[in-house]
């Protein structure tokens, strides 16, 4: 199930998105509610980290999600995916490009953690 959720790591406040094991439909719920806890912190403050998977869905509907990251630009610092296959990160990066908006690719959760750390 995907939710969003601010986790501490080494003093820094990342608002951490599971994506991994959630429907479609869960998924946009939760860019939904992700948008909305974005959007309440102050401007280019937040560090935000999509925890991916082998569960994560692909993402179909490019609008939606084109929508959100435009949105939400304005208050992001830095912004990391991590745990995406291949095929799912170049799709990814290819919706992500139409958006304008820069964020960071890694294999792995603690690697993207570390990252924003140091933002």
């Amino acid at each position: 199930m995907a939710q969003s959720r601010f986790i501490e790591f080494k003093g820094k406040r990342i608002l951490r998105s599971d994506i991994n094991n959630c429907s479609m439909e869960q998924f946009e719920e939760m860019l939904e509610e992700s948008g909305k806890i974005i959007r309440s912190e102050p401007l280019g403050s937040v560090l935000s980290l999509a925890a991916g998977g082998p569960g994560t869905p692909i993402f179909t509907n490019r609008d939606i999600f084109v929508e959100y990251l435009m949105k939400n630009m304005p208050y992001i610092k830095a912004s990391a995916v991590s745990g995406l296959d291949r095929l799912k990160a170049s799709m990814f990066l290819s919706v992500v490009a139409h958006s304008g908006r820069e964020l960071m690719l890694f294999e792995t959760e603690e690697e993207a953690k570390e990252w924003l750390a140091s933002r």
